[in-house]
Parts: C-alpha cells; structure tokens; sequence
C-alpha cells in the first residue's frame, strides 16, 4: 500500500483481539522476570491482538473503502476459535528481533484470505508477504545471554497454550504506542456448530 506523507495519514492494520487472560498474564510475568536481564521491548497486555491485514500509513478519504471491504470479510467469515501455542522469535539463534506466541487457528487463515479478495475486489492491494500469524509479546534490542534466552523460551513454552474465542473482526489505528480500535464488524455466528462457543 502506498504511503501519504501528509499528517491526515493514520497508521492502520485490521486484526481481531487477543485477552490477556489471567493464566496469560501470569505466564508472561514470569517469563519477564525470567528474561529481566535481557532489553525487550515488552507489549502491553491492553494491545494484544492478531494482526489481519497491515495498512500502514492511510490517507484519511480512503478508509471507507477499507472499511466497507473489512465489513464484507467479516460478514463472509463465521466466528472461529484460536488456539495460542508455544513461544518462538523471528531473527536468528543469536540476534532475534521479535518474541511470539505461536497461532494455530484455519478460522484465522480463513478470514485473512477473505479479507484480501475484499480489498482487492475493492481495488486495494493487500500485504504481498505471506500471512504469519503470531502475537508479538515483545521486541528485542539485544541479548546479553542468548543461551539462557533460549533456556527460558524452552523451559516457558508450554505454559503459553490457550484457546479463545473471535466474534469480530476489528480496524485499528496504532497512535501513540496504543492501538485504538475505530471501526469493529461481527462474524458470523454458526447455530449447532459454533466453534467459538
């Protein structure tokens, strides 16, 4: 997508949330206190969430169109269950850059999928990368002990696999090291068959 220097831009993705759950929050804690010698930029618990579709700098007249081909994925799409599971880094052994947890979830690949044949029936260009979904618990500036880094990860691994439910498909802005939502469009909810329930 295009980038517009002009301050009318908003810096904007579509995603669905994440809960930073009880049993969530406590793993991350102890993994934190576990890494606290390590510099990792930490994400706050409030803006966790699984990245869609990325948008990056968008000019303001342009996110009707966005928004009436999100609304379009999203009424396409039924609700689904995630699972989170595991942790892993993008970046080498020895210089990772981003801490994940790991996603399992068809319903997810599914509604990204239709998520791009909206906004390319709507003459946008969805990201070229390949769809990887993760949910970023913090990115790394460096590793004093990349041994013992990878010790916790394996150690803390499994204390990192939940299931949540997603009812809806979310446009935020990211503003100020916050991601605030401004537009927010249902799935659809299956009777009998629901996964999500």
């Amino acid at each position: 997508m295009a980038e517009y220097p002009d301050m009318k831009a908003r810096r904007l993705f579509a995603g669905v949330a994440v809960a930073a759950t009880e049993d969530l929050r406590r793993a991350w804690t102890d993994l934190r206190r576990e890494l606290q010698s390590e510099r990792i930029r930490w994400t706050r618990p409030e803006n966790l969430h699984l990245t869609v579709e990325f948008f990056g700098a968008t000019a303001e007249e342009t996110i009707p169109t966005l928004a009436n081909a999100l609304a379009a994925a999203a009424g396409a799409s039924p609700a689904f269950a995630l699972r989170l599971a595991g942790l892993g880094t993008f970046g080498g052994a020895r210089h990772p850059r981003v801490l994940w947890i790991g996603v399992d979830s068809p319903g997810l690949a599914a509604l990204h999928a239709r998520a791009a044949d909206a906004l390319r029936a709507a003459g946008r260009s969805p990201e070229a990368r390949a769809f990887a979904p993760h949910l970023t618990l913090g990115r790394i500036d460096r590793l004093n002990d990349p041994a013992a880094f990878a010790a916790a990860l394996e150690t803390q691994r499994g204390r990192f696999a939940e299931e949540q439910a997603v009812r809806e498909l979310i446009l935020y802005e990211s503003a100020s090291g916050r991601y605030v939502p401004i537009g927010a469009w249902p799935l659809q909810v299956v009777s009998n068959s629901d996964p999500a329930t």
